[in-house]
């Protein structure tokens, strides 16, 4: 079930973002209703590695995380200036800028998925995802990655998408409906 986080009257346009945490499905969902609405999906961490010509564990290790950062908030201020309409996954920590949680809420619709924390915790994917790696309790990491996040998520979203049981299909079937009503 979605849970509006309307916080004022936001006049929403054409942009659909997906916001969540690492594995919660946004890539996935967000090339569901790119089909199912024919409109352009980006993805903004792909992105991020098409623009740097590397990876993002390589960014991190490279770079660091600062850097990183700085990228996916440039990622998303032209995003944000892109024409049409689009389907937009972001990366787990996009909300982690000020800036960037204004841009995204401003130029559309902001959707956080969200899945329970134990489904990501039991996914333990840590390939490509630079904030697991070294940790050997992988259900620790995630909880302080979430609890350090969670009020960012609200504060950036228009509506919350309770993920609890349902498959990405049904998750991209909801928001779909939600958009269109928008």
């Amino acid at each position: 079930m979605a849970v509006p986080l309307e916080k004022g009257g936001a006049v929403l346009t054409p942009k659909l973002w997906l916001i969540g945490m690492m594995s919660s499905g946004k890539t996935k969902v967000g090339r569901m209703l790119s089909r199912r609405s024919g409109f352009p999906f980006l993805d903004v961490d792909d992105e991020i590695v098409e623009r740097a010509g590397m990876t993002i564990p390589r960014i991190f290790a490279e770079r660091g995380e600062p850097a990183f950062r700085m990228m996916e908030s440039e990622e998303v201020a032209r995003i944000c200036r892109t024409e049409g309409r689009l389907v937009v996954a972001t990366g787990g920590g996009a909300i982690l800028d000020a800036e960037s949680r204004r841009l995204m809420r401003d130029s559309g619709l902001v959707v956080w998925l969200d899945p329970p924390l134990s489904s990501l915790i039991a996914k333990g994917k840590t390939a490509n995802r630079p904030l697991l790696q070294g940790h050997a309790d992988l259900g620790a990491r995630y909880t302080e990655i979430w609890e350090s996040r969670k009020h960012l998520y609200e504060e950036a979203a228009h509506l919350r998408m309770d993920m609890d049981g349902k498959t990405r299909k049904v998750v991209a079937e909801e928001v779909w409906k939600l958009w269109k009503a928008s």
